[in-house]
């Protein structure tokens, strides 16, 4: 329902740009780096001649990834016009190692957003530069956080899933939420002719997720499906405020887990095309 929504969305500016004098679309993409990172710990264990105990801290914000958007937006005057944008987010993954006495555990973790953006944008019409900034509302209608973990050696337990024997392999996805939040950008149009431009802007977005749900959605050993052998309290969860851990949840209702939440404030250079219509 969300995604037919956007759709409709789009489909109504764009046709409104098609008539107007002074509409365009644009595209682009860029690449971000994040302004709020969480912390991740890998753990490095020897009991070699004496035991040895490593934490060690990354740092490792969801906003760090690739931004890919398409929008459209119309002129009311020569300075002033509004804009409706529809951002993807790619995240990079992020990646830890722990090692307990040469048992080996990858885990890896990286978060994707969709968002519509409706915007108000200011620009200077000058010759052939022409400077502009924009100011816009966030909502991230479909948003996702995958979490892999793969393991080799002895049993290991991790963010509380199982205690896996080796060859284990787990994916596990957050999703389900709406996140509102803020987009500001900084940048320049640089005029090719009446219809074409390129375009460089600094952009900033200030949004947070927390996902509603969670599930496995990947569980192997040596290589051998076992999703199937899991109750539905282990494969899938609900993500609550508070949680009452003595409570006695079935194994077939979905587990209750403390409410997380995923960073997407960046800061990103953005490069696209702009179509213009009219003046």
């Amino acid at each position: 329902m969300k995604t037919k929504i956007l759709f409709i969305l789009m489909l109504s500016v764009m046709s409104l740009c098609a008539q107007a004098q002074s509409a365009y679309v644009r595209v682009g993409l860029g690449a971000a780096i994040c302004t709020s990172p969480q912390y991740v710990y890998q753990n490095t264990y020897i009991s070699i001649g004496g035991n040895q105990n490593t934490t060690e801290t990354k740092k490792a914000g969801q906003g760090d990834g690739l931004p890919i958007f398409a929008a459209a937006g119309y002129y009311f005057g020569k300075n002033f016009g509004v804009e409706l944008g529809v951002d993807y987010f790619q995240g990079f993954n992020h990646k830890t190692v722990d090692d307990f006495n040469g048992s080996i555990t990858t885990q890896k973790l990286h978060a994707t957003m969709l968002s519509i953006v409706p915007a108000f944008v200011m620009k200077l019409n000058l010759d052939k530069v022409q400077p502009y900034a924009r100011l816009g509302i966030m909502i991230g209608v479909l948003s996702n956080g995958i979490y892999v973990q793969k393991m080799s050696g002895s049993p290991i337990n991790s963010r509380g899933f199982f205690n896996d024997g080796p060859g284990a392999d787990l994916t596990v996805r957050d999703y389900g939420g709406i996140a509102i939040g803020a987009q500001a950008a900084l940048g320049t149009e640089f005029k090719l002719s009446k219809l074409l431009s390129l375009f460089g802007e600094i952009n900033l977005d200030a949004i947070n997720w927390s996902p509603k749900k969670g599930k496995v959605t990947k569980y192997s050993i040596d290589g051998v499906d076992k999703l199937g052998t899991l109750t539905t309290k282990e494969k899938t969860w609900v993500y609550e405020t508070k949680v009452d851990y003595t409570q006695n949840i079935p194994d077939s209702e979905p587990d209750k887990w403390i409410k997380e939440n995923y960073s997407f404030a960046n800061v990103g250079l953005v490069v696209g095309l702009k179509i213009n219509f009219g003046k």
